[in-house]
């Protein structure tokens, strides 16, 4: 007989024993598949939201809060090969609600288009009724977040965008908040392009849709438009290069005029202050350039003399033969009209009295006292309105005292005279200075300049084009993104659920093998005279364990070709949960069934692999033993003795150690770090105690004179199967232990969030808003303007600033592109310190926060410090401590963020945060709060003040939340993880008892012959099925034990924080099933056997 044939007689004969081989096999495939072709279609889910959100769009100019002309589109495309599709597209956020105001739904998304915009959808064609100049369309999202379906109106409320930050000097009023009716004519579903959005998240935004014109005249934007968009067709490259060719003025927001001096232009900008990229680029091509700063005086003083609300303009040595004298730095030039309001003569002191803004457009006065070195009089050498730039709220009134420039006016100041002048000279600058002095009074973030004059001898258009050379659009805050890349870069780099699901279905793949390798074991025991007999009649042992290894190869090929088939119903099975039960793992994502066949043969080999290495250590004491004692029969292959470590020792020695040495580390209370230390105590007690066991086991091995009960024969029948009760032991405990213990990872965020190194800060409330709040709230007027100094509840507002990012928390599984940067005052966090600093790059005992505020080595780009989550950082970024990250200035140049903290579980999860003062640094147009985190009392006794802000501030969609209502949400994500883990853990468990169960009958099959003499000496059944329960109940019930009193002590700092968030019913059914389930598979498998003619079975001693 040949080996192959020897192998095929086997594994027919032995057919039963190796169909739980093979079925332990196929639960490791299924499982291993399963979990990996989850990550599979988590992938794909996302690639298909992606594909949705972006349809044909490719790459994109976006102008955020920069408006340009939607001309400019036509001349992109022409610039571009094939003249594709290039599509203006006016967005921005806003409020919706029911014309009842039942429903708000904040962050919508408005979109005003045209035609045009259909073209990057999938279907190519524009919804019906598009044609109608009042069609209005929603998302889905939106109508079902409203509650809102055609022929319903919403109330649309947004800021009325200004050329200028609301933060500026001189902006006008920041309450512009502006309602419009609409009467929804369409519902966009996802195939009509519903789900647009520019940013890589998977939860779908709200949308709602507005034809391109009706849009611009509500916002008084006509013409304008705030991002370009090519199809996917478009290079990226060749789309920055067209459309750098073919920006005009307009699209600038510049304009050029004359001025009273021949071949002397002026440029003004709407946005009324100067980029300096715009200033400089003049300066390389205009033949000579000055620029020009005019700003309000509140007052102009001269002792008790004072003129109220007058311009003054700073020039530059190239201007000074306006008004026929070099101005120095001290010096002041008055019109004739001041000077006699202040009767003031050249040599007297002036006084200017001026506001520039602080924080939360907080006005700080300020002033500076000049030289009178010149009276003018007014109306000569151009001294007139063309000075003035288009200040909000000033140019355009017919009155002074209808002036709104955004700081408080006393009206009571204004004079006949003063109303005299306004009438005559509108904003004519009643007083010249020099630039110099002028800029160091008045330059703010936004610009040092308000307009520049320059000679201009050839054609408006040259200058454009050599404009253009040296002005990139970068520099004006203008990016350029190409979305295909960075959507297949947000899905290539998202979070790994393949892993995630193998790791958690680790004990489980354990169990199933364990489960075969047992199996496999029984299997050879019960072939070991056939063992003996080859190896007696020649066969080497070499070539014994090679037949059986060739057997094996064979069930663990078949077995994980099988359970590819079953990992289909594990995918199945687990994107339902995740869509179901288990949906706050990954919200807002519609899963798809998706599989490589590489993933299938990934899985295929591993199991293969596994099985063949757990069969080879499972059979490897075969070749220890005498071919004699095999032809005899043996006991236990599971455990030979004759090694020369006692590993039973070590173990206890290292696990007693380690666990001791884990309890009593220091370690700061609440804190991740806390719980994964008692988490490693409880694991190596785990490993102490079955070494323990085992120990205990071999003291019985001593031989005993007597024997006094049933009891102790068990006992006895324990000691010669070693292995097997060690394995019994183990693999409950082991179970037991991890789907408990993972358990203390748990979070609730409304526990403890009081207190300051909590993860809601000890901050009461947390709130974000859709459009900026610009006022400080903490300030006598901020809370004056909102009625909150009638509340008397003491409160405290930290706010935020907020740049445009994706989420980058674990509510997002996409791999965030461009990470949310908040900006915060570094005082009121230094001072309060809140949260907990899991690690910080320097060594200070003092708060974490004051890293913020220091000054950091430039590398290749300015470096500045930032904190961050530790979550977002290590699994959503992928960064540590001291990384880099890299961002984009408004001015297109690149700067760092470097990681100096990392922050435990906390609500500013998926942002990074830098101090205010370097967040406006490199975000000058980012007016406004839209984070904030109010501190008190209580969440109760803040509740009036939370209600009412979220009131007062409704137009701006602000929502007032507990903390720990927030940080809860942030939470569900690794709880319901954590349950993923205790149900497939409790399978694992479920295979363990079932191992359990096959170990008993296969020992009651042994001890047949041994029952049989016993029941014929005259002991019954009943009793004979006690001994053998009692002894497997023992081992059962020691096993769940161990596992439990580990557990106890990982999760022992959650018993001591007086309410748990530990899921008590979960734990106590999975134990209590794990418990009674083994008693129960022993008693069954005990009945089964004893049940059988006992005494028939001495025949075969």
């Amino acid at each position: 007989m040949t080996s192959f044939r020897l192998i095929l007689k086997s594994l027919f004969h032995y057919r039963w024993v190796n169909l739980s081989v093979l079925a332990g096999v196929a639960l490791t495939s299924a499982i291993l598949s399963g979990a990996l072709v989850v990550g599979d279609s988590v992938k794909e889910s996302l690639r298909r939201n992606a594909e949705a959100r972006l349809s044909k769009i490719g790459p994109v100019l976006i102008g955020g809060e920069r408006y340009f002309t939607s001309a400019i589109a036509d001349s992109v495309s022409k610039k571009l090969e094939g003249e594709p599709v290039v599509v203006p597209i006016l967005q921005i956020e806003g409020t919706a609600s029911n014309r009842n105001g039942g429903k708000r739904v904040n962050k919508v998304q408005i979109l005003g288009i045209d035609d045009r915009f259909w073209n990057l959808s999938l279907g190519g064609k524009a919804p019906e009724g598009f044609d109608d100049d009042r069609w209005v369309a929603i998302n889905e999202p939106l109508a079902n977040r409203i509650e809102a379906s055609t022929g319903d109106t919403l109330i649309m409320r947004v800021e009325l965008p200004g050329a200028l930050s609301k933060d500026a000097p001189l902006s006008g009023e920041s309450e512009q908040t502006t309602p419009m009716s609409l009467e929804v004519t369409n519902i966009v579903d996802a195939e009509a392009f519903g789900l647009y959005s520019l940013r890589a998240e998977q939860v779908p935004p709200s949308t709602l849709f507005v034809k391109l014109s009706r849009l611009q005249d509500f916002l008084e934007q006509p013409g304008l438009v705030n991002i370009l968009a090519g199809d996917d067709s478009v290079d990226a490259e060749a789309f920055r290069k067209a459309a750098g060719e073919s920006w005009s003025l307009e699209d600038l927001q510049l304009s050029v005029t004359d001025t009273d001096r021949p071949g002397v232009k002026q440029m003004v900008s709407s946005r009324v202050f100067f980029d300096a990229a715009i200033v400089d680029a003049l300066g390389e091509v205009a033949k000579t350039e000055s620029p020009v700063l005019t700003y309000l005086a509140t007052d102009i003083k001269k002792g008790d003399k004072l003129t109220p609300y007058s311009m003054v303009t700073g020039v530059g040595p190239n201007l000074n033969q306006i008004v026929g004298k070099e101005i120095s730095d001290t010096d002041i030039i008055l019109s004739d009209w001041l000077a006699e309001d202040l009767e003031a003569a050249q040599g007297d002191e002036i006084t200017l009295v001026y506001n520039v803004v602080g924080q939360g457009r907080a006005l700080v006065e300020q002033s500076k006292t000049f030289t009178v070195a010149k009276v003018v009089p007014i109306g000569e050498s151009g001294w007139n309105a063309k000075w003035t730039p288009d200040f909000p709220g000033i140019f355009d009134v017919e009155d002074l005292d209808e002036w709104e420039p955004g700081i408080p006016i006393d009206r009571d100041k204004i004079r006949d005279k003063d109303d005299e002048f306004w009438d005559e000279y509108r904003a004519t600058p009643k007083a010249f200075v020099n630039l110099a002095a002028a800029r160091e009074m008045w330059s703010n973030r936004f610009g040092n300049a308000t307009s520049v004059r320059f000679e201009l001898e050839d054609a408006q258009t040259l200058l454009v084009d050599q404009l253009r050379v040296h002005l990139k659009l970068e520099q004006l805050g203008m990016a350029f993104r190409d979305l295909p890349a960075e959507a297949k870069a947000a899905v290539s780099n998202s979070f790994d659920f393949g892993s995630l699901f193998a790791s958690m279905s680790f004990f489980l793949i354990v169990a199933a093998l364990v489960l075969a390798s047992l199996v496999f074991i029984f299997g050879i025991e019960q072939r070991s005279s056939q063992i003996g007999l080859l190896m007696a009649m020649g066969f080497t042992r070499k070539r014994v364990r090679r037949l059986f290894l060739v057997e094996a190869s064979i069930l663990a090929i078949v077995g994980s070709l099988i359970g590819l088939l079953g990992g289909y119903i594990y995918t199945r099975l687990a994107l339902y949960g995740m869509s179901g039960v288990w949906q706050e793992a990954a919200a807002g994502i519609e899963f798809v069934y998706f599989l490589k066949p590489v993933t299938l043969a990934i899985a295929f080999f591993i199991t293969v692999i596994v099985a063949l290495v757990v069969v080879w250590f499972a059979s490897r004491n075969v070749s220890k033993v005498h071919p004699s004692e095999l032809i005899s029969g043996v006991d236990d292959l599971t455990i030979r003795a004759g090694g020369k470590f006692r590993w039973d020792w070590i173990c206890l020695v290292i696990g007693l150690l380690g666990g001791l040495g884990c309890l009593f580390a220091p370690k700061e209370e609440g804190t991740m770090a806390e719980q994964g230390m008692f988490f490693g105590a409880g694991f190596l007690l785990t490993i102490a105690g079955v070494a323990f066991c085992s120990l205990l086991i071999k003291r019985f091995l001593k031989p005993s004179d007597t024997v006094t009960s049933l009891g102790e024969i068990g006992r006895q029948h324990t000691v010669r199967k070693r292995g097997r009760s060690l394995a019994v032991i183990g693999l409950m405990a082991a179970g037991v232990f991890m789907v408990t213990a993972i358990n203390s990872f748990r979070l609730d965020g409304s526990r403890g969030a009081e207190r300051r190194s909590a993860g809601t800060g000890g901050f009461a409330y947390i709130g974000e808003s859709t459009l900026p709040i610009y006022e400080d709230l903490n300030t006598e007027e901020g809370r004056e303007k909102y009625g909150l100094e009638t509340f008397e509840e003491n409160f405290r507002v930290v706010p935020f600033r907020v740049s445009d990012g994706e989420d980058a928390s674990c509510l997002n599984l996409n791999r965030a592109q461009r990470p949310r940067l908040m900006g915060v005052g570094v005082e009121p966090m230094t001072e309060l310190n809140p949260f907990t600093f899991t690690k910080r790059l320097d060594d200070s005992e003092g708060s974490g926060w004051a890293q913020l505020g220091e000054e950091l080595e430039s590398e290749d780009v300015p470096v500045i410090p930032g904190v961050i989550d530790q979550n977002t950082a290590i699994y959503a970024l992928q960064k540590g401590l001291g990384d880099l990250v890299v961002y984009e200035t408004v001015s297109g140049d690149s700067f760092a963020v470097k990681i100096v903290g990392f922050l435990d579980t906390s609500v500013l999860q998926g942002s990074l945060i830098v101090s205010e003062k370097n967040f406006i640094r490199f975000f000058p147009d980012a007016g406004g709060y839209q984070f904030f985190l109010m501190d008190g009392e209580s969440v109760e006794a803040l509740e009036p003040v939370a209600t009412h802000m979220t009131r007062m501030f409704g137009d701006r969609g602000l929502e007032m939340r507990p903390t720990g209502e927030k940080l809860n949400e942030f939470n569900a994500v690794q709880n319901t993880y954590l349950s993923i883990f205790s149900t497939l853990g409790g399978l694992g468990i479920f295979l363990g008892t079932l191992g359990l169960a096959i170990i008993v009958g296969r020992n009651v099959l042994e001890r047949r012959g041994q029952l049989g003499v016993m029941q014929a000496m005259g002991f019954t059944r009943r009793r004979l099925s006690d001994m053998v329960l009692s002894e497997y109940w023992f081992l059962h019930v020691s096993g769940v034990l161990l596992g439990l009193i580990a557990a106890l002590v990982a999760v022992f700092p959650e018993l001591t924080k007086g309410v748990s968030s530990l899921p008590w019913g979960l734990l106590i059914g999975v134990n209590a099933a794990v418990l009674i389930g083994g008693l129960a598979f022993c008693w069954i498998a005990v009945r089964l056997v004893v049940r059988e003619n006992l005494i028939s079975a001495i025949r075969t001693e």
